[in-house]
């Protein structure tokens, strides 16, 4: 199936698109994504396993942009978690242990660090542009030197991680003494996923946490180009060899591949870190060759269009990946909000308002 061919909505499928809020990018996807040469196809698709592992790690990077404090609906998983709630649908939420929640000293960048007993993982979260002062960061695209002298980083990108960097670190050495974890995870969507880039090479040269030999895994989505090629190829000296897990997402569709990722493009020297990242259309997720890396958009072609399952989010865009709806948690999160989740009474508050919306 190739999925530049056009689509025919369902019912539930204009409604979504119809309450949609956020903004996708799709608009400028069409106007400078070009496509690989590179036609995708069945034996590309990632095994099912690492389609629900990222799935669950999703949900923690989704649950960074929350407008609500992370303590409330880490507390109050079990009300949040029913039908028409906020975190329906966030089982991997389950149990979650917070280890600290805060806004960075840079444009307030929201981060947490949580504990999955399940899984014995660190994972630490950080939110993609949610705010207009962090998106003029985002703008500031010029190139900085970074501290190893290895090559140089966006400007905005890095103000943006001084301001979350001490305070991450401390937090992750806590949680490494406290709950003595088997892998730290680091996560986060669209600007989030490049700070998380950040954080992983801080890590690497840190003393602290290389004396803990925990394996380290990075998992991203719609991350933008954070550096240049020098310093792309100074990242893979650094994991090299090391117990180390990368996966870094991208969609169909999605407008801020061009509009962040892939501005600042390639022409002015910035490079994405992943060598193989992976393709996610129709709720399907697809390994990119490496010498496609640097590429938006791929068609597909594929020969079990018939398998049962649905055919997600037809348009693509920026806030739907691994068959989520950003669009729907943000939403929801909206009505708790607006519920004022500090009061008692706030789940009445909650139903009255989510009454009005479905």
């Amino acid at each position: 199936m190739s999925f530049s061919k056009a689509y025919v909505l369902t019912e539930e499928q204009r409604r979504m698109y119809a309450s949609e809020k956020l903004e996708n990018f799709r608009w400028i996807s069409k106007l400078v994504a070009t496509y690989s040469p590179y036609t995708l196809t069945d034996a590309d698709l990632v095994p099912e396993s690492l389609y629900l592992e990222l799935a669950e790690l999703g949900q923690f990077a989704e649950l960074a942009y929350s407008s609500v404090p992370i303590k409330f609906l880490i507390q109050n998983f079990s009300q949040l978690s029913k039908p028409g709630y906020p975190l329906e649908h966030y089982d991997a939420l389950n149990n979650t242990l917070l280890v600290d929640s805060f806004f960075g000293s840079c444009a307030d960048v929201p981060v947490y660090i949580a504990y999955r007993p399940s899984t014995r993982q660190l994972v630490v979260a950080i939110s993609g542009t949610s705010s207009t002062k962090q998106a003029l960061h985002d703008l500031r695209a010029l190139k900085t030197l970074h501290p190893s002298s290895r090559g140089s980083v966006h400007t905005g990108f890095w103000a943006l991680f001084q301001g979350i960097k001490e305070r991450t670190l401390n937090s992750i050495r806590q949680g490494i003494k406290v709950h003595s974890p088997v892998e730290l995870v680091l996560t986060g969507h669209s600007m989030g996923g490049s700070l998380a880039y950040l954080l992983c090479m801080e890590l690497l040269t840190d003393d602290i946490y290389l004396r803990t030999s925990i394996p380290l895994a990075l998992a991203v989505f719609g991350a933008p180009r954070t550096g240049d090629e020098k310093l792309v190829t100074y990242f893979h000296e650094l994991v090299q060899g090391r117990p180390f897990k990368e996966y870094s997402v991208k969609g169909y569709n999605d407008g801020e591949f061009l509009c962040v990722p892939a501005l600042p493009p390639v022409w002015f020297g910035y490079r994405h870190f992943c060598k193989e990242p992976i393709y996610t259309t129709g709720g399907k997720l697809y390994r990119i060759p490496a010498t496609e890396s640097e590429h938006a958009l791929f068609r597909v072609i594929s020969d079990n269009e018939t398998d049962g399952k649905p055919y997600f989010f037809p348009k693509g865009g920026h806030n739907y990946y691994n068959g989520r709806d950003l669009e729907r948690f943000a939403r929801r999160i909206n009505w708790l909000d607006r519920a004022r989740p500090d009061e008692p009474g706030w789940e009445e508050r909650y139903d009255e308002i989510m009454k009005k919306h479905t």
